[in-house]
């Protein structure tokens, strides 16, 4: 298949002695660079009582070294016209600078700096604590959060996938700075990471350059905590937040394999079916029939099997049971009665612009390439387009009936106080 994506130079990957995985693309045209760390590290591998541990270090990994003190990076990089930044997730940690090309140097000292030097000072580990504290305060605060985490901690047993990446409050509150500290030295390596870049460079001199800076850095060993296998679940589940809030909200997940598992491609097209745009399933079963204000589904790149989800916003006139029982009957009517072939050829053209569009630029390419990495491939960000081509209207029809089922759903409801409806 020929799209925008196509034309665009090969990715060169190679390893370093100490473990390092560098992938290289070459972007001629303009004068811009961009380089990414991704570590495999999120709240997947957070053991009980160390909850927010990731989002955490990632936070004191923007507080300097002897190298950067404090502020030198952030004032560099904003200096030369570039853009820094960083974040957590489930599966990953990720760290990435945009600079002119002629600065692309600096950002890779400054992401080799940041793997081996970070240096957790008591004061700013006490400071820290507050930030994340309040940022944990803050999602608590908003009503699809509180449902969001509610859903999912009830899909899960075992999981970590069940616990919330900014942390539990007890555990921000307990954890100490050789917590932290540990967190990051064990998880911090060579061997745990993968090194992106993309701009306007020689490749082979990026390597040199890559080498030169992180070459010295010893190879360690990760020494991840791996989760517990989550068992089947073996009937429906039910949560309930009640507390202020503007309008009811309906959250249906579903368990549904990892990324690299072969039923994937056909469980996004099952996303964009049924809730992507207008003329989606759910859209147009709900938004169009005016018992709901949004209506969406879709899942996640994941390392490990995760949540297929249903989200929907109710009028705040409307009968909840009815709400509820037409999103569900949405979806027994594609497990039942399947696509038809034009849903599909839709979908399909929704992927793909997505994709051309949320890859335009080397910051998003990089982001793509990082994420599918860390998934199990980072070939799938190029490939993925190709894979939903194969996915036919049987193979929706399938997913959904294999995987969308009354024993395999958690559905909860956000209930604003003083509703009774």
């Amino acid at each position: 298949m020929q799209d925008a994506t196509s034309a665009r130079p090969p990715v060169i990957e190679t390893r370093l002695s100490n473990g390092l995985t560098l992938l290289v693309r070459e972007a001629r045209g303009a004068p811009i660079a961009t380089f990414w760390v991704w570590y495999r590290v999120g709240s997947r591998n957070e053991v009980p009582g160390t909850t927010g541990a990731s989002h955490w270090v990632e936070h004191m990994l923007f507080k300097g070294t002897e190298r950067f003190p404090k502020g030198v990076a952030d004032k560099s990089i904003a200096g030369c016209g570039g853009v820094r930044n960083g974040m957590t997730w489930l599966d990953y940690t990720t760290y990435y600078e945009t600079v002119p090309s002629d600065h692309f140097a600096l950002a890779v000292a400054i992401e080799a700096d940041r793997m081996a030097n970070a240096r957790f000072l008591e004061d700013e580990v006490a400071s820290e604590r507050g930030v994340v504290i309040s940022e944990r305060e803050g999602s608590e605060n908003q009503p699809g959060y509180a449902l969001y985490e509610e859903v999912t901690s009830a899909a899960y047993r075992l999981h970590s996938y069940g616990r919330p990446v900014v942390g539990f409050k007890h555990d921000l509150r307990t954890m100490t700075r050789d917590d932290l500290h540990g967190f990051y030295r064990r998880h911090y390596v060579p061997g745990n990471a993968v090194a992106i870049a993309i701009g306007d460079f020689d490749a082979a001199s990026v390597q040199s350059l890559v080498e030169k800076e992180f070459g010295a850095i010893p190879a360690g060993e990760a020494r991840r905590y791996e989760p517990p296998e989550e068992p089947p679940q073996q009937g429906e589940r039910r949560v309930t937040v009640r507390r202020p809030g503007p309008l009811p909200l309906l959250s249906v997940a579903y368990h549904v394999p990892a990324a690299d598992h072969p039923d994937t491609p056909s469980i996004w097209m099952l996303g964009a079916v049924l809730g992507a745009g207008r003329s989606s399933r759910l859209y147009l079963a709900l938004v169009s029939a005016g018992l709901a204000s949004s209506a969406s589904a879709g899942s996640s790149e994941t390392v490990d099997p995760h949540l297929f989800r249903l989200s929907v916003t109710a009028r705040p006139d409307s009968d909840r049971a009815r709400v509820e029982a037409v999103a569900l009957e949405t979806v027994e009517a594609v497990a039942r009665d399947g696509i038809d072939h034009s849903e599909l050829a839709k979908a399909r053209r929704q992927f793909r612009a997505g994709h051309v569009f949320g890859t335009e630029g080397i910051t998003n390419q990089a982001r793509s390439i990082g994420s599918s990495a860390i998934a199990g491939d980072w070939r799938r960000a190029d490939t993925y387009l190709d894979d939903l081509e194969l996915v036919t209207a049987e193979d929706v029809r399938r997913a959904c009936a294999k995987y969308l089922v009354e024993r395999n759903r958690t559905v909860g409801w956000f209930i604003p106080e003083g509703e009774s409806r």
